[in-house]
């Protein structure tokens, strides 16, 4: 048998792989997203309606879960994006509509607010705590009995660390969340359990995978929760490393998805193929939610936003 490849930096792996998206080019394919838009306003204003939230219903087939969570039930929401944009009306709908189906968990998958954008003509979604505690009053109807885990997406880290620290701490302390930044937890059913894995924005220099999966044992049932689903490219840098479901947002499922064309633009990642839905990559499937919220404007097209209600069977 060969050796393991050596786990390259941050700096080898860009050159080795794919440069990651700075914030400048994420906003060029947000700004493409929005002149795409233009040409269907009146539609696309219409799916950020809190009345167009719809309920994905997720069956996701683990062929060595143990008996006792066949049948468990997750409701993830991500890309919340708190804003002026994204009113507490938006974000209660989606919560009563995730609270409506009982969960036994929920998840939240980062990107809770948008980090300041500026234009020519105004500044937007500049931090302002009121944005946070809206999420904190939507979602206190959810209630699950395995409790609230969440991660932090790109969006949460570029708005600056007061705010990612007023996050943490508002929804530790108003809806109990138990913040997985880089670590492991299990969850126990009966007599049985299984691993809740999170880690920071793969953007950050915080990322760390490896961290993430001390002490985690490979023949238990593994769910990570990842903002960017790309972390999916990680896994050949950690050998010996691997999920048998990993759960994200990030990509709003393109928020502009044109007729026979599909998204224009790859809000944020750089294959298509995690665009949205359910993917199967080397043994591991991956989960990409459309999210809740919008970004920049408030124009989704044919991309209604989505609570996605998981059924682990």
């Amino acid at each position: 048998m060969g050796e393991d490849p050596p786990n390259p930096s941050p700096e080898e792996k860009s050159i080795l792989f794919k440069p990651m998206i700075d914030r400048r080019s994420f906003l060029k394919g947000m700004a493409g997203v929005f002149g795409v838009s233009l040409v269907g306003v009146g539609k696309g204003y219409s799916n950020t309606d809190k009345n167009e939230i719809l309920l994905e219903r997720v069956p996701v087939t683990i062929p060595n879960l143990p008996a006792a969570f066949r049948g468990f039930k997750i409701a993830q929401l991500s890309d919340l994006h708190s804003s002026p944009l994204v009113s507490i009306d938006h974000l209660q709908a989606s919560a009563n509509l995730a609270a409506r189906e009982n969960p036994d968990l929920v998840v939240l998958t980062g990107d809770f607010i948008g980090h300041k954008i500026r234009t020519f003509l105004a500044k937007y979604h500049e931090f302002d705590r009121q944005y946070v505690d809206n999420i904190v009053e939507a979602f206190s109807v959810l209630k699950p009995p395995h409790g609230i885990f969440a991660v932090l997406g790109n969006h949460d880290f570029w708005s600056g660390p007061e705010a990612t620290q007023y996050i943490t701490d508002t929804f530790s302390k108003g809806l109990g969340v138990n913040w997985l930044r880089n670590r492991r937890v299990e969850l126990q059913r009966g007599s049985d359990r299984i691993q809740l894995i999170g880690v920071d924005d793969l953007w950050e220099k915080t990322f760390s995978l490896r961290k993430a999966y001390q002490n985690v044992d490979p023949e238990r049932t593994r769910i990570l929760l990842s903002h960017n689903p790309e972390v999916n490219e990680e896994f050949q840098w950690n050998s010996g490393l691997s999920a048998e479901l990993i759960l994200s947002g990030h990509t709003h499922g393109g928020q502009v998805v044109l007729p026979f064309i599909g998204p224009p633009f790859l809000p944020g990642i750089r294959n298509k193929k995690f665009i949205g839905g359910l993917v199967e990559e080397e043994g591991r499937q991956t989960y990409i939610t459309r999210g809740v919220g919008h970004l920049v404007v408030p124009l989704r097209l044919n991309c209604p936003p989505e609570v996605t209600l998981i059924e682990l069977i």
